[in-house]
């Protein structure tokens, strides 16, 4: 990996904290909308924003071979449903005073990846 994709990654890393950091100053200002139609908006906007990206970077081939295996959809399906469900609880618990509770939930996840890492698959911690 070159300097400018060393600078690209990490300006991108960068924006997305940025981002994921001042969303739940964002969920609290609309503390009043329900949690579920907060979900849907992203998982529409998102949708809306990937065809894009997709129809820009010209990776519609690459989507129509993995949709060409079952197996690969069903764990795609079931990685949305997860991913879904974990923002649904995120933005939850914001709107309802959990923050810290969400908070700590993220920092310790991390940590129980790894060690499920190395209960389920076998994996070494090293550097």
């Amino acid at each position: 990996m070159d300097a400018k994709q060393t600078r690209q990654g990490v300006l991108l890393a960068l924006a997305a904290y940025f981002i994921w950091g001042i969303a739940p100053a964002y969920f609290k200002l609309i503390y009043y909308v329900p949690a579920d139609e907060i979900l849907t908006h992203r998982v529409i906007w998102s949708f809306f924003f990937m065809v894009a990206l997709l129809s820009v970077s010209r990776q519609w081939r690459q989507v129509k071979r993995l949709l060409k295996t079952p197996k690969k959809i069903f764990l795609l399906a079931l990685s949305a449903v997860l991913v879904g469900g974990n923002w649904l609880l995120f933005i939850w618990a914001v709107n309802n005073h959990h923050m810290l509770e969400a908070s700590l939930g993220y920092f310790i996840n991390p940590l129980v990846n790894i060690l499920l890492g190395m209960i389920f698959l076998g994996e070494r911690f090293r550097r």
